[in-house]
């Protein structure tokens, strides 16, 4: 039986004996082996089993010769010296021969026996045997990036490391602090990592055993997390890892929080006490969002995949891992990940996980430290002992999840309408007439509106009931409050939108039978009025006011009275009759206003007047303002001396205004339908439009302008300017007045006198365009006339009309002492009249008119200037069609192209 030896001594021998056994195999193909390398074995002094102790550094060579035909084969036994030669005589000398080995007989020649060979596996586990059973490891530092997004996280980061050894010296028990900061690349937020952990080497397995625990922290940006870990690791030629990953503190943390309302109804209003109530119902969803440390563990085992230079490697791993949170779906996943370490400063890694919740992700991760991992000049077969100084392979980041919740609702609740102007509810005064005898509420209402104005509040409103409908004598309206019946259908607007009040439309007003006077920013709505001094409703030096919905009869002065009111004045859906003065009158002489006068019926007003007209707005000194007068019916009005128009305006001194008067119904009043003075250094601008202005009998429409006044006026698509007792469209010009008219696309017909009647005297310069008008037929006397005077200038242009039809003439042109006319006349239709068609007359000594016509059809010509001034023609008469022409009194001048200053 074989003494017991070294491992490494063993297998020296056994590769000896079958490469002798190989060597004797080769005589009969007589083929000589000229050389054969020498293997040399050394044996581990540490694993003899005698417990010699070794001394000596020196070696001694033994060498084995074996000798077939020429050929010599040796092999070099390396040992080291026995240190202590004392004990020699304890020691059996292994064999020195293959006969002394028994492995062959003596006999040189006979047949060799077939020996196994010692497998490349043998021989590697008997030369990766460690040498050594401890290291020294030292502190280092390092910098990590991890590309993102991964399990539970989204922003790559930057990692600053640190493992310190907790010993010092050479050891294979290692306790360590292994310590991170983090860095995410998106936003910058902070978060750690801090792990104390155990590893030993065990040399018979070996392996490294390792344990630890962990705190953790992470900023999101929206939340904070901590969290512990604990984990165990086997780590050698093949590496097993598990980790558990704790969440504590607040885990789950709300980060938004939003409220999305979905439907949202209204009852209908109901007062209670002083307020109008509805109940809301409000339908929607509450959205949140939370993020979750998520608790759970992982494991993965992995081995080395080749090797990368002399000290590099590459690994590979797979595993499992698993998270759970409240409010989170579990989680189960798998992952796999390379990691190479080409040297020990540098590592490199790539993983590859998937989950249901997180998907997919590939990451990407770069490192490097200082000092390596490993200590200095540490041989390959220490590899796994110095593995005690690697840091721990773990989930550095805190998984968290996003997590969204939904909740609907539903949501009763009684609330008080808001008036919009204040924040507050709107407060309500009740009034039952004749009835009540409480204190406002609506269920103890007033009997009359006096108890009720005397206790409002600004902003209130005063409602009234008709009751048994006795009379309201004269009131004042406080300021900023509203006096409403529930007569007519009664809007108010508030934050939850414009409503309309409770019994409001019962078409009951109630009576007044003396003058309202309003306030600033007051309302009346509502009420029938009818007095017996004085106006129906009066305002003196206030602003704001609305007046609207109310039937006012007889009153003894005007239906409405404004005196010097600014503002945002609002007159509409009143009915004015048979008012003593005037239906509507505003009179300022300081201040801005702008008036909505809409919807108005304005009739039979004005018997007890000198001037009561339908309509009266007087403008004096510096007021000003913008005026829109639509929609209005202004008829039948009338005073004692025969001068009552539908709409008057008089704007004097260096008063101003903008006025837009359309879609009116302006007929049978006792003068003009519309009458526009302007006096002194005035100035306005008038739109006249869509209106039907008929029968009235004076002038359909007057401009007149006095003084130094000046205005723009546009008068157009007007569909009736008829039936009118004098001319449909009168404008005049005196002294020292300017001013442009367009009168355009209209119908202006059988009015008694001229359709168009256009007067310039004195120094006065207008400029006038008659166009595209549909109708300027059958009136009285003549379509357009005009006459200028004295000094006066007229550029007048009279284009593509159809003038047929009246009595006397279709188109005069006229021109006295030294004015000047310049007027061009083109693609018009001018035909039927009884003495002309197109007469152009002069009569002064100096006057002149520069006739420019092209292209009209005409159906009598007459050209006049025999009794003074000249007509000149720029560039003859030829182009127009002309029937007749009577020319025989005109001194044929003729001019240039340009001669009469039209383009």
């Amino acid at each position: 039986m074989l003494p017991k030896k070294s491992t490494s001594y063993l297998c020296a021998t056994l590769l000896v004996s079958g490469l002798v056994s190989g060597i004797l195999a080769t005589t009969a193909t007589a083929q000589t082996i000229e050389s054969l390398s020498e293997l040399e074995v050394k044996v581990d002094t540490t694993t003899v089993e005698n417990d010699l102790p070794v001394t000596e550094a020196s070696e001694e060579t033994q060498k084995l010769e074996v000798e077939t035909n020429t050929t010599t084969f040796e092999v070099k036994n390396t040992l080291p010296p026995i240190t202590n030669p004392k004990k020699l005589a304890d020691v059996e000398l292994p064999p020195r021969t293959l006969n002394e080995f028994g492995k062959i007989s003596p006999e040189v020649n006979a047949e060799p026996a077939q020996n196994p060979p010692i497998s490349s596996q043998e021989t590697a586990q008997t030369i990766a045997t460690p040498t050594e059973s401890t290291v020294k490891i030292l502190p280092r530092v390092g910098v990590n990036f991890t590309s993102g997004p991964g399990v539970g996280y989204s922003s790559s980061f930057t990692s600053l490391e640190g493992f310190l050894p907790l010993s010092s010296g050479k050891t294979n028990n290692l306790p360590f602090l292994d310590g991170r900061v983090l860095l995410s690349t998106e936003n910058a937020l902070i978060s750690s990592n801090l792990v104390l952990g155990y590893r030993t080497y065990n040399p018979k397995d070996n392996r490294v055993y390792g344990g630890y625990v962990a705190y953790n922290t992470r900023d999101t940006g929206n939340s904070n997390f901590n969290q512990l870990g604990v984990g165990v690791e086997s780590l050698g030629d093949w590496d097993v890892r598990a980790n558990a990953y704790i969440p504590v503190g607040d885990t789950r943390q709300k980060t938004q929080e939003t409220i999305s309302n979905n439907n949202l109804s209204l009852s209908e209003p109901a007062f209670q006490g002083n307020f109008l109530a509805q109940t809301r119902t409000q339908q929607g969803q509450i959205n949140r969002r939370f993020e979750a440390a998520m608790a759970g563990f992982d494991v993965e085992a992995g081995t080395k995949i080749a090797q990368i230079g002399k000290t590099g490697d590459l690994r590979g791993y797979a595993g499992l891992y698993y998270y759970d949170a409240p409010g989170s779906a579990d989680i189960l996943g798998f992952s796999t990940r390379l990691e190479a370490r080409p040297t020990d400063n540098l590592r490199l890694g790539v993983s590859l996980s998937n989950d249901a919740t997180f998907g997919t992700n590939l990451v990407l991760s770069v490192g490097a430290n200082f000092p390596g991992t490993r200590p200095r000049n540490i041989g390959k077969e220490n590899t796994v002992l110095a593995r005690l100084g690697e840091s721990v392979a773990r989930n550095v980041n805190i998984v968290v999840d996003e997590q969204q919740e939904v909740e609907s609702f539903t949501r009763q609740e009684t609330i008080f309408v808001t008036n919009p102007n204040t924040g507050q509810p709107w407060r309500f005064q009740h009034v039952n007439l004749g009835i009540g005898t409480g204190n406002g509420t609506f269920e103890s209402p007033t009997g009359d509106v006096a108890s009720a104005l005397a206790v409002a509040q600004p902003e209130d409103i005063v409602y009234v009931q008709p009751g048994t409908n006795p009379s309201i004598p004269a009131f004042q309206i406080p300021d900023r409050v509203q006096v409403l019946s529930t007569g007519p259908v009664q809007l108010i607007n508030t934050v939850e939108g414009n409503l309309q009040l409770p019994s409001s439309g019962a078409g009951v007003r109630p009576q007044v039978t003396g003058t309202v006077t309003i306030g600033n920013r007051t309302t009346l709505s509502g009420f029938e009025i009818a007095t017996t001094t004085g106006a129906g409703i009066a305002g003196t030096n206030i602003s704001d006011v609305t007046i609207r919905e109310n039937a006012i009869a007889s009153s003894v002065s005007e239906g409405i009275l404004l005196q010097n009111v600014t503002g945002q004045v609002a007159i509409a859906n009143n009915t004015i009759n048979n008012s003593g003065l005037e239906g509507f009158s505003l009179r300022n002489n300081q201040g801005q206003v702008t008036l909505s006068l809409t919807e108005n019926s304005i009739a039979n007003n004005g018997a007890a007047a000198d001037d009561g007209d339908g309509v009266n707005v007087e403008l004096s000194n510096s007021a000003t303002g913008t005026f829109t007068i639509e929609k209005n019916a202004i008829a039948n009005n009338s005073s004692n001396s025969g001068i009552a128009d539908g709409i008057e305006i008089r704007i004097i001194d260096n008063a101003s205004g903008t006025f837009n008067v359309s879609n009116n119904q302006i007929s049978r009043n006792q003068f003009k339908g519309i009458n526009i003075q302007f006096d002194s250094t005035s100035s306005g601008t008038f739109n006249i439009t869509n209106n039907s202005i008929q029968e009235n009998l004076d002038d359909g429409i007057t401009l007149q302008l006095n003084d130094k006044a000046a205005g723009t006026f546009n008068i157009s698509n007007n569909p009736e300017i008829s039936r009118n007792g004098l001319f449909g469209i009168a404008i005049l010009l005196s002294n020292n007045t300017s001013g442009t008219f367009n009168i355009t696309s209209n119908t202006i017909r059988e009015n008694q006198n001229n359709g168009v009647n256009i007067q310039l005297n004195d120094t006065a310069a207008g400029i006038i365009n008659v166009s595209n008008n549909q109708q300027i037929a059958r009136n009285g006397l003549t379509g357009v006339f005009t006459t200028t005077s004295e000094t006066s200038q007229l550029r007048l242009t009279i284009d593509s009309n159809q003038i047929s039809e009246n009595s006397f003439t279709s188109l005069s042109i006229n021109s006295f002492g030294s004015s000047n006319t310049f007027a061009t006349v083109a693609l018009n239709t001018l035909t039927g009249g009884s003495l002309g068609d197109l007469e152009v007359i002069t009569s002064g000594v100096n006057d002149i008119v520069c006739l420019r016509s092209r292209q009209n059809t005409i159906g009598n010509l007459l050209l006049d200037d025999s009794l003074g001034g000249t007509i000149q023609a720029e560039d003859g008469i030829s182009t127009n069609n002309i029937g007749t022409s009577n020319v025989t009194n005109w001194s044929e001048t003729n001019v240039a192209a340009g001669s009469c200053g039209f383009p």
